[in-house]
Formats: structure tokens, C-alpha cells, sequence
């Protein structure tokens, strides 16, 4: 199984209705039995206030980590690299663990 991006609004209704349990860094897909470790990431949806990405940044996931690296800042849903500002999707990368 590969890894996936998951939101925060996603991984909080998948808690919600059962589907996954949480602990510490670890979530499992109950109906699968399969465990993952959650790394913070977000996904990038668009430049605001640009016709293009001059980074090519739209479509990624990054983790925080990674963001760190590359000295962009993130407040709440966006972040800002290189004088570029984006939309983003806050969540998590799932790493799969094996089974």
C-alpha cells in the first residue's frame, strides 16, 4: 500500500463515524486493519492571486519537515514561498506500517 495525503477535516470525520482510531502518531483504518504513521503535511491547491506557479508547488504534499527545508511559512491555510502565496489543505502523510 503506498503512502496518502489525508486532511484534517478527513482524518476528524473518519474518527468521528469509526472508520479510524488515533494514537499518538499512528492511525488505523479499522475496516482494513491497517496501520499508518502520520506525518503533518499539507497539499498545495493553487498560486492566490496568480494565473501560474512559478514554483510548481500546485498538486504536491509537503511535509512540515520538508517546508521547514525549503523556508516557507505556513499561517493557517496558506503558506508563503519565494514571495508566492498558496492555498493549501492542512493534513497528514500516511506512511504505511507493515501488516
Amino acid at each position: 500500500m503506498s503512502r496518502l495525503f489525508i486532511s484534517v477535516e478527513r482524518l476528524d470525520s473518519w474518527t468521528a463515524e469509526g472508520r479510524a482510531t488515533l494514537e499518538g502518531d499512528r492511525m488505523t483504518l479499522t475496516e482494513l486493519n491497517r496501520a499508518f504513521v502520520m506525518r503533518p503535511a499539507v497539499h498545495f491547491v493553487r498560486a492566490t492571486g496568480q494565473d501560474h506557479d512559478p514554483n510548481d508547488l500546485i498538486g504536491r504534499v509537503k511535509s512540515k519537515e520538508a517546508l521547514d527545508e525549503m523556508g516557507a511559512d505556513q499561517f493557517e491555510s496558506s503558506v508563503i514561498y519565494n514571495d508566492t502565496a498558496y492555498d493549501i489543505i492542512d493534513g497528514f502523510i500516511g506512511e504505511p506500517l507493515p501488516p
